[in-house]
């Protein structure tokens, strides 16, 4: 009979939940072999967790050179569960009780020795430091918006280290390209990404890597992931209105913000499906925010399906 432990990682401790008692372990070779002493049989345990980043990495290490089972939870799944179950609060020993009572949700099959990806954490470590590059450069940007345009001295200096922070973001998205298409099949879902007017190749990469951070997601779940699900809001002024989530990562969102609204121009089936709900009386907006959700669904789906786009006929 099959032993969960929820478990919350955290960079120094694990905080363990067995069904009858809460545990606070270190996250280390000695937390894991109390871990491992919580079942009579190995064999009969089956560890519960998030895939928090680096600090799950020697967790997933020890279960692999053990021969531990587990069921690895989305952060997203994770945070639905809790919701469905009424659990508001969030502590780390609440969340591995969350984690532990996961388990009825749990389709069998999924439960497997997880192994590391060491190309796939590459990747994901040089997007996280893209991602921050990013984020400097338009924080540059909006300093130099501030600035009083005679401080010319104070601009240049601003100007220079955005050059230099786009000169690394790039070296680093050539990285990450040339880490995925060491992969055949990325290689060729990049070719089929990048056959969709509007999508180009830095686009290509920036979805791709969102679609393999969550391989079981469907197209919907997908729209959400982004931040792109509409949501209603209902106070005060803004009764009835809806707005989008915006869950998902900024860069990603503005990426394909701005390949929807080159292909509102080229694409013939986004340009007629933009051009469809504003000729029906759809604010510009709201029309390109749906574009975006369906040249993100039509990615989705070539990478998905593994073919290349298809214009209307």
């Amino acid at each position: 009979m099959e032993k969960y432990i929820g478990i919350d990682i955290s960079k120094a401790t694990l905080d363990l939940y067995d069904g009858d008692k809460s545990y606070k372990v270190g996250n280390n070779r000695e937390g894991f072999t109390f871990i491992r002493k919580l079942a009579k049989d190995k064999k009969d345990l089956v560890l519960i967790f998030e895939p928090t980043g680096v600090y799950a990495h020697s967790l997933i290490s020890y279960c692999k050179q053990q021969h531990i089972r587990a069921v690895i939870v989305g952060s997203k799944e994770a945070r639905d569960y809790a919701r469905s179950i009424k659990q508001r609060s969030k502590t780390d020993k609440i969340d591995a009780k969350v984690l532990y009572r996961y388990q009825t949700q749990v389709d069998p099959s999924t439960i497997t020795i997880p192994t590391l990806d060491t190309r796939m954490i590459r990747i994901t470590q040089r997007r996280n430091v893209y991602d921050k590059y990013q984020h400097t450069i338009t924080q540059l940007r909006n300093l130099i918006e501030a600035t009083h345009k005679e401080d010319k001295t104070l601009i240049r200096s601003l100007q220079k280290q955005i050059a230099s922070l786009e000169q690394s973001a790039d070296t680093l998205l050539k990285e990450i390209e040339n880490l995925l298409v060491e992969d055949e099949g990325n290689q060729t879902a990049l070719e089929n990404l990048q056959t969709i007017p509007g999508i180009g190749k830095k686009s290509a990469v920036a979805l791709l890597l969102e679609f393999m951070r969550h391989p079981h997601a469907k197209s919907n779940e997908m729209v959400a992931l982004m931040g792109l699900d509409p949501v209603l809001r209902d106070s005060g002024v803004f009764k009835g209105k809806s707005r989008i989530s915006k869950q998902g990562g900024k860069h990603l969102r503005q990426k394909l913000y701005m390949a929807t609204i080159v292909a509102i121009k080229h694409n013939d089936r986004l340009k007629h499906f933009y051009e469809r709900l504003v000729s029906h009386g759809k604010p510009k907006m709201v029309a390109l925010l749906a574009a975006m959700r369906k040249l993100l669904r039509i990615a989705f789906a070539l990478v998905k399906n593994n073919e290349p786009y298809r214009a209307l006929v």
